[in-house]
């Protein structure tokens, strides 16, 4: 047993198992990222964007994981995600939770088992106006 920041000891449980581990979904910035990476805590680092403080800190982050030869996988918001994975070279999976999509006029969405990058300018969203009327709080 272990705690869920002692990077040493997440390492050891890592390295007696033949399944492959993924971690970081509830790290906090990029600091606690480097911890994880130096101890081998994991075989797949997992990021979420909005944890992880942004698009920029997100890609700092992979491509420390990058250096150790780990691929990266997302976290939720996948209609974000989408293009984050897909953006690095180590890049593996977008989780796929729909939680916020009624929020946007299109998202991605799977086909054939993959998410089709947006090719609209940005992000590729539009806010829906009624969601935003419906949900929006004044």
């Amino acid at each position: 047993m272990t705690a869920h920041d002692d990077y040493a000891g997440l390492g050891r449980v890592s390295a007696a198992l033949a399944t492959p581990v993924a971690g970081g979904e509830y790290l906090y910035g990029i600091v606690p990222f480097r911890h994880m990476l130096e101890a081998r805590s994991v075989d797949i680092v997992m990021i979420d964007q909005v944890r992880s403080g942004g698009i920029t800190p997100w890609l700092k982050i992979a491509g420390m994981a990058e250096v150790f030869n780990l691929p990266v996988v997302s976290h939720g918001v996948p209609e974000i995600h989408v293009h984050l994975v897909g953006a690095v070279p180590n890049g593996l999976t977008v989780e796929y939770m729909p939680r916020l999509f009624r929020l946007w006029e299109e998202v991605p969405v799977p086909v054939n088992g993959e998410l089709a990058m947006p090719t609209t300018p940005g992000l590729g969203l539009k806010f829906d106006e009624t969601a935003i009327r419906t949900f929006g709080v004044a």
